[in-house]
């Protein structure tokens, strides 16, 4: 009977330690997305983490012992500060490359005259100031006359001059108009309600339908263009991706539906696609054919791509450290010690990618750095890491970020084989942002054949930004020679080979 007992005591011991570990990894949840929601309300929203107090006296992958010494209270006394005089802004030159107009303010008759001697004195130069002004822009109506001729002596042979190819053609926009129109929807994230108010108040009203109708036609006409960009990026060695949700209003209704950018360095090209869904078959489909590095975030739709072996997977440390960023700066100082240490052993990987950045060097000595600095790091982390694990329960917050830290820790640290490649995925993001840029603005896509409009445009624009062009001169230029160029010749369209007029 007493053996009983103890057998029913020991399993009712290890029954209530079992549900004590549950309720206080659900505790830890619970105060975790408490925070996040507190976060969202009222938090800053930059990943800066404030340095721990005392954080070098304390073991940093452990909790702070429940038998630790209170301090004693501090004695505080006021000090008074006196505040760094704040910098002034400096003024700089105003650009070069804007037309000048010359107002000379000249001296009076009076003033010309000496005060000694009373004669008249020349000119001898100017006191010169710069200011800015502005100048409306303006819409003109553009009349073109084609000249026809006829024999008089043999009352016909009419001959009349073709009339110039157009992108919408017997359409009444010039490509200068369509290119400010596609500029100011996809590139300032005007919605097209507010471009139509903006053309009545200049005395041109233009129904919103018929700019929406001039936006479509315009971007089928430039897909092509993207089309072989994105020829060309699948014959870089590294592709950069990411995705990001938006609205679309289909039958009154309005769904949720996927933007992706696929992005390259050399050259500079960003390419942009929009999808019904987030399922893998689309950026399989996209990447049909590419053999090299993709590096993106730990998105299982990718593995699709990975499975055939032909691109290798590189994730993303920034999504790894806002894992554990998030964690130390939204729960009690003792139970954030071992994000914050994660976070030190990722900043030192980070300060090895500045190093190689003011060091200037190449593919191979990047390379050869981060063999030598980062691999060490690395390996002391990771088994820090798995260390840390094995203490806490599953569901805890800071055990999901070790296991998704681990789970893909082939890719995390694949960046360290090849200097062409980064140590995160904030290139394909950086793409993304106008995205969430403009759907605050104009909050959902009209229709869903908007979303490869969109997308094309989105793709033109970026990658003229990217390369340090004016995206609107660049559509301009375009949508002006487009009509008139062979498909054999396109690759003189496309960012990186364009030759604006006058540049």
């Amino acid at each position: 009977m007493a053996a009983m007992n103890a057998a029913a005591l020991a399993e009712e011991n290890r029954t209530l330690k079992a549900t004590l570990a549950q309720r206080e990894a659900r505790i830890e949840r619970l105060e975790f997305d408490l925070a996040q929601l507190k976060k969202l309300l009222f938090g800053a929203r930059s990943e800066r983490l404030a340095t721990l107090p005392d954080i070098d006296q304390l073991p940093l992958w452990d909790e702070v012992p429940e038998d630790a010494p209170v301090a004693s209270p501090v004695a505080f006394k006021t000090v008074v500060v006196q505040s760094p005089a704040k910098n002034q802004p400096k003024r700089t030159a105003l650009p070069a490359h804007l037309p000048r107009e010359i107002v000379v303010l000249p001296l009076s008759a009076q003033d010309r005259q000496c005060p000694a001697c009373g004669e008249e004195r020349p000119v001898i130069g100017y006191e010169s100031s710069e200011r800015l002004d502005y100048v409306p822009a303006q819409l003109k109506v553009v009349e073109t006359r084609r000249e026809k001729c006829a024999c008089a002596k043999c009352q016909g042979q009419l001959t009349t001059v073709p009339a110039p190819p157009q992108i919408i053609e017997q359409g009444i926009p010039l490509p200068g108009l369509l290119a400010h129109l596609l500029m100011a929807k996809y590139g300032y994230h005007l919605p097209l309600y507010r471009i139509e108010q903006i053309f009545a108040h200049q005395g041109v009203p233009i129904a919103r339908t018929t700019l929406c109708d001039w936006v479509i036609q315009s971007g089928w006409q430039l897909q092509p263009l993207v089309e072989r960009m994105l020829a060309l990026l699948k014959q870089q060695p590294v592709i950069f991706s990411d995705d990001t949700t938006v609205a679309v209003q289909d039958r009154g209704k309005t769904r949720e539906t996927r933007f992706w950018v696929y992005a390259g360095h050399s050259p500079p090209i960003v390419v942009y696609d929009h999808t019904e869904t987030r399922a893998g078959k689309h950026p399989k489909a996209k990447l049909e054919g590419y053999s090299g590095y993709l590096q993106a975030d730990a998105y299982a739709g990718y593995d699709q791509i990975f499975a055939a072996g032909k691109v290798l997977e590189v994730a993303c440390w920034a999504h790894a450290r806002r894992k554990f960023f998030e964690i130390a700066r939204q729960t009690e100082n003792g139970k954030r010690i071992s994000a914050h240490e994660a976070l030190e052993y990722i900043g030192r990987l980070y300060a090895i990618e500045r190093e190689a950045k003011e060091q200037q060097l190449d593919a191979e000595g990047t390379r050869k750095l981060r063999q030598e600095q980062a691999r060490p790091i690395l390996a002391e982390f990771k088994a820090r890491l798995e260390d840390r694990l094995r203490q806490l329960a599953p569901k805890t917050p800071t055990a999901q970020a070790i296991g998704y830290a681990l789970k893909n820790w082939p890719a995390l640290e694949r960046y360290t084989e090849d200097g062409r490649l980064e140590i995160d995925n904030n290139r394909s993001e950086r793409a993304i942002r106008p995205l969430t840029i403009g759907r605050k603005n104009w909050l959902f896509l009209g229709s869903p054949k908007g979303g490869q409009v969109a997308a094309t445009v989105f793709s033109l624009i970026q990658t003229c930004k990217e390369l340090g062009i004016n995206p609107e001169a660049y559509l301009k230029d375009v949508l002006n020679r487009l009509p008139s160029t062979k498909q054999k010749d396109i690759d003189s369209l496309l960012p990186h080979n364009c030759k604006l007029p006058g540049a």
